[in-house]
């Protein structure tokens, strides 16, 4: 029997950490919830190491064995108590529950875990919670009782917080939540009163497995609705620069033109055929492209409005930096609101400035207007400045990128985009 305990406390302890380095080389680590996932499988991992030698050398007359059983037996139960708050926090951060009792229940729970750990690393020297007797034989101490206390107590706390969110949640989710619970404290429960199976572990890594099935499987449904919002962001934008009073507009320019000056006329045509071509171009390309290519549909786009409003528009490109990667149709809707929103509502128009900059960490655009500004900044939903909300979550999901927007009332506004060198590792694809 010793022998089937320590091949399921092995097959238990390789699942913990595979599922561990696979988080962990995702670079699952932003979420609060993933971050104690990984913390259960790494306590879980130290149970199971620390049981091990109760399989062992219990029993066993070599010198060494007594010392090893109590060491692997401090670290059993020193490990146990973080298990059980890693659990706890995952379920907290899991569960819509608002800030202030989620502290409050936080702080209960670190409060029992530290007297469980206070006690387990005790116990290595006055036999609380266990003892090596006669034999080299391992024994329960005489206030085992304390720590089963403990532990149903958090499977009753955890318990309670899953009922009362039990409404405001799928059902699904709340039962593979409750499935977390009910199998460590089954396994726990069996364990206490059968000694000599070791379900304990098993269980739990049964339950992080589950728990990790459920993070991947809710990670890919997010993946699914985060290329759906990019989509419906990429179409808004799209839509946001061919609207029909600039169509209208662009073709009163150039039937103008086509009267007074047919080579501009050509020109203009050129413009805006290129321009309209790629904002088609963006609803099938979700990957970042070379911002070159990003400017060179600014230009035309500039160019076009240039024509139409004459010596009341000035266009100032300072490029540096070239060789580097952005999410197409951004540079653009900014380069649009400087132009409708600042140079335009002055009476003798004024200068939109567009900048590249590389700096050791990122590379830096600028788009910035000498036009009237704003005394505060405008809101992203405000539907006279289309695209900045849209701006900026593509900048962040697809490059990990910034964007931040200044504006003083009669000093013009500015616009500062950052995308970090190298790429972050990102869902759907970064900026390299």
């Amino acid at each position: 029997m010793d022998q089937v305990n320590i091949a399921i406390n092995l097959y238990s302890a390789l699942i913990c950490l595979i599922l561990l380095f696979s988080m962990w080389l995702n670079g699952s680590t932003k979420e609060k919830s993933d971050r104690f996932f990984m913390g259960m499988c790494l306590f879980n991992i130290g149970m199971i190491l620390g049981d091990i030698p109760a399989w062992a050398f219990e029993g066993h007359a070599q010198v060494w064995y007594p010392a090893a059983l109590k060491i692997g037996s401090a670290v059993f139960w020193s490990s146990s108590a973080p298990l059980l708050l890693m659990l706890t926090g995952y379920i907290l951060e899991y569960l819509p529950i608002w800030r202030n009792p989620r502290r409050i229940l936080w702080r209960v729970a670190c409060t029992l875990a530290a007297v469980y750990l206070l006690c387990s690393i005790l116990s290595y020297w006055n036999g609380m919670f266990f003892t090596i007797g006669d034999g080299n034989t391992y024994q329960r101490g005489d206030w085992y009782w304390l720590s089963q206390l403990i532990s149903f107590f958090f499977f009753g706390l955890d318990t309670t917080l899953i009922l009362i969110c039990w409404k405001e949640i799928r059902k699904r989710d709340a039962l593979i939540i409750s499935s977390y619970v009910l199998l460590a404290a089954v396994a726990l429960l069996i364990q206490i009163f059968n000694y000599g199976i070791a379900l304990i572990n098993t269980g739990t890594a049964i339950s992080i497995l589950i728990i990790y099935i459920n993070i991947q499987s809710q990670r890919e449904l997010r993946m699914e609705q985060q290329k759906k919002e990019l989509t419906e962001a990429q179409i808004g934008i799209m839509l946001s620069q061919i609207q029909p009073h600039f169509l209208y507009n662009t073709l009163t320019t150039i039937r103008q033109l086509c009267e007074l000056n047919p080579r501009d006329a050509k020109d203009a045509i050129s413009d805006f055929s290129r321009f309209l071509r790629a904002n088609m171009d963006s609803l099938t390309n979700k990957a970042p492209i070379p911002f070159e290519q990003e400017l060179t549909h600014v230009r035309h786009y500039l160019n076009l409005e240039q024509r139409r409003f004459g010596q009341r528009l000035h266009v100032v490109y300072e490029i540096t930096a070239r060789d580097f990667f952005i999410p197409p149709l951004t540079l653009q809707p900014i380069a649009e609101n400087a132009v409708r929103h600042g140079i335009l509502r002055r009476e003798n128009g004024g200068t939109v400035t567009i900048r590249s900059e590389e700096t050791e960490l990122s590379y830096v655009v600028v788009v910035l207007d000498d036009g009237v500004g704003f005394s505060h900044i405008p809101a992203e939903t405000d539907q006279g400045h289309i695209g900045i909300a849209n701006v900026r979550k593509r900048l962040l999901t697809l490059c990990g990128g910034t964007l931040e927007f200044f504006s003083a009332p009669e000093k013009g506004s500015t616009v500062v985009m950052t995308i970090p060198k190298g790429g972050k590792d990102h869902e759907i694809s970064d900026c390299r």
